[in-house]
């Protein structure tokens, strides 16, 4: 069932937990353009560095409880050459060899330990625990990196028991992730999917003057310690299940 896209009407609560880094390679990538363009390294003002489209399918079991999530990464195409580059392959190939798609599966699943895959998953105030991602597949389409794992939800979530939320985001918003128009939901067929975007005016106005705040204590390198500014720009997935969610 389509999602629909929506004004935000109340946040989420704010989980104050501070997350490690996520895939490696965006490390090397960051590396890689300011080398490439012979520039010094770009302000902090500059974030974000990485786009990326999300799509999320949230599977269901026998029981009617959440149970997996599948997710799907779609790189945008200057990150994408990027990471071609990066992995050694053709940043201009418009499709790859069984031999290429060997060495790109599974380039961003190297987590390091803590990081949550920038998949935020709630029942009313409570995160839902996740296991570690699963590779399904990584693919070039259109110029774009495309790839899909899946991530087991280790105690399954009964709508019944409570709302389900969502949200797709980097703290650090090193990546701006948006929501693919459609949120397929598998298992049951009583359930919407709700999209609600973010004010980004109040996002990018907190953002601001939380870099000023950074420059006014002299801190010489933002990059290194830029605010955690991602959840004020994240779009939002609500799930409604049962009578009346049609």
């Amino acid at each position: 069932m389509g999602a629909q896209r929506l004004e935000r009407r109340a946040p989420l609560p704010y989980l104050g937990m501070k997350q490690p880094s996520g895939p490696m390679h965006r490390f090397t990538l960051l590396a890689t353009v300011l080398a490439t363009l012979a520039l010094p390294a770009a302000p902090a003002r500059a974030h974000p560095h990485e786009f990326i489209e999300a799509a999320l399918e949230l599977r269901f079991d026998g029981a009617g409880a959440l149970s997996e999530i599948g997710v799907e990464w779609r790189y945008d195409a200057f990150t994408t050459m990027l990471i071609l580059a990066d992995l050694g392959l053709n940043p201009a190939a418009e499709a790859l060899s069984p031999e290429d798609e060997a060495v790109l599966a599974g380039f961003d699943l190297n987590w390091v330990e803590g990081y949550n895959g920038d998949l935020w998953p709630l029942q009313g105030e409570e995160p839902l625990a996740l296991g570690p991602p699963e590779p399904v597949a990584t693919l070039l389409e259109d110029g774009q990196i495309v790839s899909r794992h899946r991530r087991p939800v280790l105690t399954p979530a009964d709508p019944a028991q409570g709302p389900l939320t969502l949200q797709v985001y980097d703290p650090e918003y090193y990546i701006a992730y948006t929501i693919a128009g459609q949120t397929s939901v598998s298992g049951r067929d009583d359930c919407r999917a709700r999209i609600f975007v973010p004010d980004l005016s109040a996002a990018s106005a907190q953002l601001e003057a939380a870099l000023d705040e950074l420059y006014a204590g002299g801190i010489a390198d933002p990059e290194e310690d830029f605010p955690r500014v991602g959840r004020d720009f994240a779009e939002e997935i609500r799930l409604d299940c049962g009578p009346g969610a049609d």
